[in-house]
């Protein structure tokens, strides 16, 4: 079992109890927010008649949850002109047994999955006490899905990681053919599949982030001998999927549109905020379990339920 931060903490004669303080919100609006009838009317035209500052901003801060499905179909309509005939990529593939393994684990508890382990491939699938159990119907699904991304990219084939983010899509819009589209623009029209071929890129930006953007943090790292692999793979393979639903649902509206910056940001944004729990880590191991394993759940305890957790993310001044 891992060791809860909070046993290792420097004395500091504070409270070893995490602050449930919330913290300050800027105010974001910077452009006009669409109304529900303007996103219809946005959504029978293309997403690149849009003005990207303007539609990046009502992604983030304004975003229809009832219109979710019809959003995602929208900002995929690159992934949907050049998509092949799935059913022709039902045909058997190398990864078909390493798929197979992986398909237990892959569909996520309905609700808020708490204090989810991030640690990597080996982690990743030590989860199933906390996952849904779901009927043999919607695994066949996304066995095909994940057979079919296989056939298509003779390169990358199939990746643990990949089966988080497809079930997430899958159970979000029931259909299977639909999912493959979303699965495949994620991966080949936004290029993510560059993570799964360990182009590991987003972890150089990050690292230079928080050296600019979090210094105090960066220092300890460095002083701790932690890199940012250490901390965010699980977050960057699964796409921030097995957090809370909420989060992880909003992470995919975002990225439809804005690729990995909006990862970039949201782990930015989370160690700002729980800065001066990371400072108290004395070890590496300490901060390494601490950011893997407690930072996203502290850092969305301070937010408001019931409310759009990552608007209110990207709203923290720190």
């Amino acid at each position: 079992m891992l060791m809860c931060c909070n046993a290792k903490r420097i004395k500091t004669g504070e409270s070893p109890h995490r602050s449930k303080s919330k913290p300050k919100q800027r105010s974001s609006e910077i452009c006009p927010k669409f109304t529900k009838e303007r996103w219809i009317e946005i959504l029978k035209g293309s997403s690149e008649d849009q003005g990207y500052s303007e539609l990046s901003y009502n992604l983030r801060h304004n975003f229809p949850l009832d219109l979710r499905c019809q959003v995602w179909i929208w900002l995929t309509e690159k992934a949907r002109i050049k998509n092949v005939l799935y059913q022709k990529l039902q045909y058997e593939t190398p990864s078909e047994q390493h798929i197979i393994n992986d398909l237990n684990g892959s569909f996520r508890q309905k609700g808020n999955s708490k204090r989810f382990s991030g640690s990597s491939d080996s982690s990743l699938s030590d989860k199933n006490s906390e996952l849904e159990k779901v009927d043999q119907e919607k695994l066949d699904k996304l066995k095909r899905i994940l057979i079919a991304y296989s056939n298509l990219d003779k390169e990358v084939k199939y990746v643990k990681g990949m089966n988080f983010i497809a079930s997430s899509i899958l159970q979000q819009l029931e259909q299977e053919e639909l999912s493959f589209i979303i699965l495949n623009h994620i991966l080949n029209i936004q290029n993510y599949r560059k993570v799964f071929l360990m182009d590991m890129t987003i972890l150089e930006i990050i690292d230079k982030r928080i050296q600019f953007e979090v210094p105090l943090i960066y220092y300890k790292m460095q002083e701790l001998k932690v890199k940012p692999q250490d901390c965010f793979d699980s977050y960057i393979f699964s796409l921030f999927q097995l957090v809370r639903k909420e989060l992880a649902l909003r992470i995919i509206d975002i990225f439809l549109y804005e690729k990995e910056s909006i990862l970039q940001t949201v782990i930015i944004q989370l160690l700002k905020m729980q800065q001066v729990e990371i400072l108290r880590c004395q070890d590496q191991d300490d901060m390494i379990n601490y950011i893997r394993n407690d930072l996203i759940e502290d850092a969305l305890d301070k937010l408001d339920d019931g409310k759009d957790y990552l608007s209110q993310l990207l709203s923290i001044h720190l």
